[in-house]
């Protein structure tokens, strides 16, 4: 593969993630602190589901920086729970920031090699766009939970 298509790759994947972001963003934004705590029967609470977007990006920086042999030394408190909107707009950003901070310079091997993370197995390209995927299927999960 040419650099050129890896970086195409690069780009797309990431844009792609900032995009689905920027819409879990703008719909927390237009919470309340009241709506954080909405539930549907059975399920998490609006903020729960927001604290795991959150590991999850963790997540995804732990694998990403394991991939390319290197030791994830990030971590952050992603709790939302009792937060006020502004807090788990800083933690949501935190986590993707620290996504972003792991790809960032990855090399081209590193960046289309699998490798597994306990049950799951990745390639640093697989986990961004696991990242936009997974803030999209969570994005309509909080829609659900305000509109029951």
């Amino acid at each position: 593969m040419t650099a050129s298509a890896f970086e195409a790759d690069l780009e797309t994947a990431l844009a792609d993630a900032t995009r689905a972001r920027a819409d879990l963003v703008s719909t927390v934004q237009c919470l309340t602190e009241a709506d954080l705590d909405k539930v549907k029967r059975g399920g998490w609470p609006i903020h729960r589901v927001i604290t795991h977007t959150i590991e999850h990006d963790y997540y995804m920086a732990m694998f990403v920086a394991s991939a390319r042999g290197e030791r994830f030394t990030g971590s952050s408190d992603a709790t939302c729970g009792g937060q006020s909107i502004d807090e788990v707009l800083c933690r949501m950003e935190a986590g993707r920031t620290a996504l972003l901070s792991a790809v960032n310079g990855i090399a081209e091997d590193d960046f289309y090699t699998l490798k597994t993370i306990g049950l799951e197995e990745f390639s640093p390209l697989s986990a961004i766009e696991n990242a936009a995927t997974h803030d999209r299927e969570h994005l309509e999960q909080v829609h659900s939970i305000l509109a029951s």
